[in-house]
């Protein structure tokens, strides 16, 4: 389970902002423990990382990758086989959306 926590601290966390990764769902490419910046102002597209909200818990926020889209909804996916997946919670609402990763680490 992927778990982060947005750290907003100013008018510009609105746009862009910081979440601290907790779960390795999306591992090797975002490391637990670490930082990331994410977006509301950047598009969203297949195979993009993205912060929502849980649709089963919305107190809990996730990190999920974008396997596929249909109209206002996302389908994710872990990038480990043993992390949960919209199989799981199902398709995210473009509502759910909190913003999209867009900056991590490259291996």
């Amino acid at each position: 389970m992927k778990r982060i926590k947005p750290s907003r601290t100013n008018c510009i966390s609105r746009i862009l902002f910081r979440v601290r990764v907790s779960g390795e769902s999306c591992w090797p490419v975002l490391v637990p423990g670490k930082s990331y910046w994410a977006s509301t102002l950047m598009r969203i597209r297949k195979g993009d990382f993205i912060v929502f909200r849980n649709p089963v818990d919305p107190e809990q926020i996730f990190v999920k990758k974008i396997l596929g889209m249909q109209d206002e909804m996302y389908e994710v996916v872990s990038t480990v086989s043993w992390g949960l997946s919209g199989a799981d919670f199902g398709m995210i609402h473009k509502e759910q959306v909190l913003g999209r990763v867009i900056i991590w680490n490259t291996m």
